[in-house]
């Protein structure tokens, strides 16, 4: 698994079960899709409900919670860093 870095924004604002949640699929996704995963990643969360999409395929997951979370989205943009290598960023899409 990637490193996992996240904006000041969604460490005090995201609701904690849903970040968790965020890294499971990120982690999953990298095991299943090794070559065909998509650099940014979009999570939207509308009542008891995640969907996952990519940016540019047609891949769409939807997830059922145990809990409500206020509706928004949130994006994880892969990165490159000389000093960390590839990692995922998560941020609003308001941050990009």
């Amino acid at each position: 698994m990637r490193t996992v870095f996240m904006t000041s924004l969604i460490r005090h604002n995201l609701d904690i079960r849903a970040l968790l949640m965020i890294i499971s699929i990120l982690k999953l996704k990298e095991e299943e899709e090794k070559l065909e995963l998509e650099s940014v990643q979009i999570f939207e969360f509308k009542g008891k409900k995640m969907i996952n999409r990519q940016k540019k395929s047609q891949d769409k997951r939807e997830f059922d919670l145990d809990y409500e979370i206020r509706e928004c989205k949130v994006w994880a943009v892969l990165g490159l860093d000389e000093m960390f290598g590839e990692h995922w960023t998560i941020l609003y899409p308001s941050e990009y």
